[in-house]
């Protein structure tokens, strides 16, 4: 370990680094203390300090994760070059890391494996930035316990387990991100919608925003929209995020939203699967110059997010 007594701008804390990359802080210690994937220097104090080696580093860690290379083997591929990665993918699933803890949360919510469960989804979160959680471990998984509908029962314990988990983690996030306010770039409020899975799948985008540095308030989409611009007001909230992994009611996209958005002043935006599985229905807000519409993969959309929340 090296240690800095006078840091410059060129050695980055942790919490800068995890705005930058999207990995969360508790992710980047896990990642070097479980892993040996990385080996920022030290201040004086203890405190961590990042070079734009390291950065480089964690986008590596990123690629090779994306790419569904199990993280206990990572450390072992970076270190052996590119061409190693690449002979990887050619020989194994692409997918192989991802599958296999998709298939074990399934197994364990079918079997009410109440405490291992929680116990594999604490590491989870830990190891995993939250937005490669979503796009390669939660939708496929969404999925496959979409396709057994025999199992409800065991379909609600896992919704409502992993939502539990994750309003913890968010919790400390924001503890610590409020300890941060001098560097915290931006408020926003992010509408909640009903259902178990929907619920889990807006707290993970949450925690995305959280790390990229935003301070996020949840509320109920209809409590949210009742009075939407003195909600908004009150809150203190530089934009709204309407965020769905499946499609909306027709309800709220055609009489709900559009109510609403008559009296909405803030800027707000539709992101998500919704917005190209809706396309169609969306047609008539795309017109309207207080909506932005963000669309692909998580890491993508948070790229857009960024970019909006500059202006």
């Amino acid at each position: 370990m090296v240690e800095i007594e006078s840091p410059t701008k060129a050695h980055l804390p942790i919490r800068e680094v995890a705005r930058r990359t999207g990995v969360h802080p508790v992710t980047l210690r896990a990642w070097e203390r479980r892993y040996g994937l990385l080996t920022p220097a030290r201040t004086s104090k203890g405190h961590r300090l990042y070079s734009e080696e390291e950065v480089r580093r964690i986008e590596g860690v990123l690629a090779c994760l994306a790419r569904g290379v199990a993280i206990g083997r990572v450390r072992e591929l970076l270190e052996r070059g590119p061409a190693s990665l690449v002979a990887t993918e050619q020989a194994e699933n692409r997918a192989g890391s991802w599958r296999e803890i998709i298939d074990e949360a399934y197994d364990l919510s079918q079997d009410f494996a109440d405490l291992k469960l929680r116990q594999r989804l604490d590491q989870w979160i830990a190891a995993f930035p939250p937005g490669l959680l979503l796009d390669h471990w939660l939708k496929p998984l969404h999925a496959k316990l979409a396709r057994q509908r025999q199992s409800e029962p065991a379909q609600h314990f896992f919704w409502q387990l992993f939502y539990e988990q994750l309003l913890l983690a968010n919790g400390i996030a924001r503890k610590n991100l409020g300890k941060d306010r001098v560097t915290c770039e931006k408020r926003v409020l992010l509408l909640d919608f009903p259902g178990n899975d929907q619920r889990a799948f807006i707290q993970l985008f949450c925690a995305t925003l959280l790390v990229a540095g935003c301070d996020v308030v949840v509320l109920d989409y209809r409590a949210a929209l009742l009075e939407s611009e003195s909600t908004v007001k009150k809150l203190g909230v530089d934009a709204v995020l309407c965020y769905s992994h499946r499609a909306l009611s027709k309800a709220f996209l055609h009489k709900e939203l559009p109510s609403s958005i008559q009296i909405l002043q803030t800027p707000l935006w539709l992101l998500g699967d919704f917005v190209e599985m809706q396309s169609a229905e969306l047609g008539r807000l795309k017109k309207l110059p207080i909506i932005s519409m963000l669309s692909g993969d998580t890491d993508g959309v948070m790229r857009q997010l960024r970019e909006q929340l500059k202006r």
